[in-house]
């Protein structure tokens, strides 16, 4: 790349580590690039936008200045936020509840601030044998992470090994505005919207009920439950789902309680015995194949606990 390109710097440091923005930035006095600490020159006019630049150079080009600048405007914005310049930043994200709509997600944007209990935000942190952009501390332990990305997401081995959650943000997003954060990835505990959030308390509610009248011990684990009406005496019931070795499982659910409608019992559909629901009322059979399987079954693309 020739050496009388101009590399755009969206916000320059100065002596002190400090970000500067070019609509602010004071003339005259002396800003450097983040990335390579090369000295940049303002640029500010009436046509183009502000911006700082400098020449390319082998140890800087775009990636790097949009990595290390959103980086610190992450740590920039934390730090203000902590010392009462500013509201906390705020995560932009989606709801991935499905008990409205068992067939998709909802993805209703949620927004959410960041948690009081982050102190402050570390850069370039060491972390279960890797380096993470942003950590998030509480009490000098880190939380979360954040990576940035430019061109390359977090590869699979790093994704699948950090002991804390992260997300991945936008350098290019993060630049134009530091204090909304819109993960790429997310990693953070699910965000569910206030309609979902209510709807999963209707649900609650009216399981315990059915629970009630039937004398059914709900489970607090192991065990997904689900609303379903008897295809025999046509009454609301509670179903379960567990962990299975296949379909018709012979395997004995490890969960207890186990609820009482979950028994081995015989089945003419398939001619062998298995473990499944049965009708509190009835005593029907409800086959898993219905459940699992057909659109109106209970645990049809429900990935919701």
């Amino acid at each position: 790349m020739s050496q009388t390109v101009k590399l755009r710097v969206p916000f320059a440091i100065d002596d002190e580590q400090r970000l500067y923005d070019p609509e602010t930035a004071e003339k005259g006095k002396h800003y450097f690039c983040p990335a390579c600490k090369e000295k940049v020159i303002l640029k500010r006019g009436e046509i183009k936008t502000a911006h700082f630049a400098h020449k390319t150079s082998e140890s800087c080009n775009q990636e790097t200045i949009t990595h290390q600048t959103a980086k610190q405007l992450i740590q920039q914005v934390v730090d203000e936020w902590k010392s009462g310049k500013r509201d906390a930043p705020m995560l932009q994200r989606k709801c991935v509840s499905t008990i409205r709509d068992k067939y998709t997600f909802c993805s209703t944007q949620v927004h959410q601030p960041l948690p009081e209990k982050v102190e402050r935000a570390v850069l370039e942190y060491s972390l279960d044998g890797f380096r993470v952009d942003v950590a998030l501390m509480d009490a000098n332990k880190p939380v979360a992470a954040i990576e940035i990305r430019y061109t390359h997401a977090v590869d699979e081995k790093k994704a699948s090994q950090l002991s804390v959650p992260f997300i991945e943000l936008n350098g290019t997003q993060v630049i134009k505005d530091s204090t909304v954060w819109e993960p790429i990835k997310d990693g953070f505990r699910p965000a569910i919207c206030d309609a979902c959030k209510q709807a999963k308390e209707q649900f609650q509610i009216k399981v315990r009920e059915i629970a009630k009248q039937t004398r059914i011990q709900l489970p607090k684990t192991y065990y997904q439950c689900g609303l379903h009406e008897c295809y025999k005496c046509e009454r609301e019931i509670l179903v379960f789902d567990w962990p299975k070795d296949g379909e018709w499982s012979q395997s004995e659910p490890e969960g207890k309680p186990r609820p009482r409608t979950i028994q081995y019992r015989y089945s003419q559909t398939i001619d062998h015995e298995y473990w499944v629901n049965t009708c509190p009322y009835c005593k029907a059979i409800q086959g898993d194949w219905y459940l699992s399987f057909e659109p109106d079954g209970a645990f049809f693309g429900n990935t919701d606990s």
